[in-house]
């Protein structure tokens, strides 16, 4: 009985250090905010045209297009 509550005092105190030391900190590594906001703008405006440039759309200089 006594090793069953030494292993479970040691579990415990293992899993209080465990999460104790494996808090996550947020460290900032390469662009600001601002810069990633950038480049995902300028990835979603990219991405716009591409599907856009994809479409089956008639040419407004093509003689054929006008009305």
């Amino acid at each position: 009985m006594t090793h069953l509550l030494v292993a479970l005092l040691a579990l415990a105190a293992g899993w209080c250090w465990g999460h104790s030391t494996a808090r996550i900190r947020h460290v900032p590594i390469g662009a600001t905010r601002a810069q990633d906001q950038t480049a995902l703008a300028a990835h979603d405006v990219a991405e716009f045209w591409h599907i856009v440039n994809r479409l089956d759309l008639p040419n407004p200089d093509d003689p054929r297009s006008s009305t």
